[in-house]
C-alpha cells in the first residue's frame, strides 16, 4: 500500500489538470494578461493554505489516535466520515493548487515572456530568458528539499508545526508575487494590449472561444487549435516523457524508501539530479546557439533515452546497492537530456505558436502532460506493491522510446 496515497493524489491532480487547462488558456487568451495572472495567483494560494489546513486536521487525528507517522492507511482510520472528507479536500485543493501553478506558467511563459521578445530581432533573448527561468525553477527544486528538511527537522516528530510554516510561507508569497507581476507589467506597456482583432487559420479566440462555451467547449476548441500546428507533434512527444515514472516524483521516492534509501541519502541524491538540471539548461543555452532548436532537441531526446537505459537495466542486477545506485544514477544523468529537450520544444511553440493562441495551446500542451503523467499514476495504482515496480520501470521506458520516435519524425518533417 506504500504507493496507494501518492498515486491516488497525483492521479486527481493530473486528470484535473487534463480536463481544465484548455479552458484555463482559453481564459487567458480572452482576459488581460495582468487580470488572468492575478486571478490565478490567488486561487494557487488561496489552495496551498487550504491544503495546509485540512493537512494540519489530519495529523491532529493521528495523534488523538496514538499514531506516530505517516497516516494509517487501515479500515480503522477511515472509520471516521470527516477522515474520509478531509482527505478528498486535501486531493481537491491539491488538484486546483497545480491547475493554478501551470496556468500561471502558461501565462508567464507562454504568453509573456514571447510577447516581451518581440524587441528582439533574433531568437537569442529568448534563449536567454527561458535558460534564466528554467535555473531559476530548477534551483529552487534544489532549495525547497533543504527548507522543508529544515523546517520538518525543527517540528521533530510533530509535523504540525511544518504544515503552519508551508501554509504561511505561501499566502507571504503572493505578495512578493503581486508586486512582481505589477512591476514587469508597468515595465513593458505592450503587455496591457493584445491582438485580439488578429486571428490565425487555427486560432481558438474566434467564436468557439468566444461564445462561453463552458469548460469542456473551450477545451475541445483549444485541441482543435493545437492541432492545427506541426509543432504539436514535437509537443505531443514532450508530453509523453511524463508516462515516466523514472523522475525522483512521488511514486519512485516511495520506492527507493522501501528498498532502503535514507531520507538524508534520498535528499543529496535529489539535490543532485536538480543540479544536474541545471547543466542541462546551459547545455541548452550553448547548443541553441550554435545549432537550430530541432537539433538541439533531437540530442537531448536521444541523451535521456540513453542514461534512461541504465535505469531499466537497473532491475536486472542482482545486487541490492549496485541495483539502486544504476536506478538513481541514470535517472540524475537524464536531467541534462530532459530539460534541454524541454527547453528546446517550448521554445519552438513559443516562436512558431501566433499571440491569439498561446493560451489555448499553452494550456493543452500543459493537459497532454498531465495526461501522460496520470497514466503514471494508473501505473501506481495497478502496481501498489513496491516489488512490482519492474513493471513500472518496462512502461516508463517503452513510453521514452516512443517519445523519441515521435520526435523523431517531428524532426524528419522540420
Amino acid at each position: 500500500m506504500a504507493l496507494l496515497l501518492p498515486s491516488t493524489y497525483g492521479l486527481f491532480c493530473a486528470l484535473s489538470s487534463l480536463l481544465s487547462l484548455g479552458a484555463v488558456g482559453a481564459y487567458i487568451d480572452r482576459s488581460s494578461r495582468i487580470s488572468a495572472f492575478r486571478f490565478i495567483l490567488i486561487c494557487q494560494n488561496f489552495s496551498v493554505a487550504s491544503c495546509t489546513a485540512a493537512c494540519y486536521a489530519l495529523l491532529v487525528m493521528r495523534d488523538s489516535a496514538g499514531g506516530t507517522g505517516d497516516l494509517p492507511l487501515t479500515s480503522e482510520f477511515f472509520k471516521d466520515p470527516f477522515t474520509v472528507y478531509l482527505l478528498i479536500f486535501v486531493h481537491v485543493m491539491g488538484a486546483s493548487s497545480q491547475i493554478a501553478s501551470q496556468g500561471s506558467s502558461v501565462s508567464i511563459e507562454k504568453d509573456w515572456v514571447p510577447e516581451i521578445s518581440k524587441d528582439y530581432a533574433d531568437h537569442g533573448w529568448l534563449t536567454q530568458t527561458n535558460v534564466q527561468m528554467r535555473q531559476i525553477d530548477l534551483g529552487c527544486k534544489v532549495i525547497a528539499p533543504v527548507f522543508a528538511g529544515i523546517v520538518v527537522a525543527w517540528g521533530g516528530d510533530d509535523m504540525k508545526p511544518a504544515c503552519v510554516a508551508m501554509g504561511a510561507f505561501n499566502i507571504l508569497t503572493i505578495l512578493v508575487e503581486w508586486w512582481s507581476s505589477k512591476r514587469v507589467y508597468a515595465m513593458v506597456p505592450k503587455l496591457s494590449s493584445k491582438g485580439a482583432d488578429k486571428a490565425s487559420p487555427g486560432s481558438s479566440s474566434g467564436a468557439a472561444l468566444g461564445g462561453g462555451g463552458g469548460c469542456l467547449g473551450d477545451t475541445v476548441a483549444s485541441l482543435q487549435t493545437y492541432c492545427h500546428y506541426s509543432v504539436g507533434l514535437a509537443g505531443l512527444a514532450l508530453a509523453a516523457l511524463y508516462v515516466n515514472v523514472l523522475s525522483y516524483g512521488s511514486i519512485m521516492l516511495a520506492y527507493v524508501t522501501w528498498r532502503g534509501m535514507s531520507p538524508p541519502t534520498i535528499g543529496l541524491t535529489r539535490g543532485i539530479s536538480a543540479t544536474i538540471g541545471l547543466l542541462g539548461t546551459l547545455a541548452y543555452k550553448k547548443s541553441a546557439s550554435s545549432m537550430s532548436l530541432e537539433n538541439t532537441g533531437l540530442w537531448s531526446i536521444a541523451m535521456q533515452a540513453a542514461f534512461l537505459g541504465v535505469s531499466y537495466a537497473s532491475q536486472y542486477v542482482g545486487d541490492n546497492d549496485a541495483s539502486l545506485a544504476m536506478l538513481v544514477a541514470g535517472v540524475c544523468g537524464s536531467r541534462v537530456g530532459l530539460w534541454s529537450f524541454d527547453l528546446a520544444v517550448s521554445q519552438m511553440m513559443q516562436e512558431k505558436i501566433p499571440e491569439e493562441d498561446r493560451g489555448a495551446v499553452g494550456g493543452i500542451q500543459t493537459a497532454l502532460c498531465s495526461a501522460f503523467e496520470m497514466l503514471s499514476y494508473v501505473m501506481g495504482i495497478v502496481w501498489a506493491k513496491p516489488e512490482e515496480f519492474k513493471n513500472l520501470i518496462d512502461i516508463s521506458y517503452a513510453g521514452m522510446l516512443g517519445a523519441a520516435a515521435c520526435y523523431g519524425v517531428y524532426w524528419a518533417r522540420s
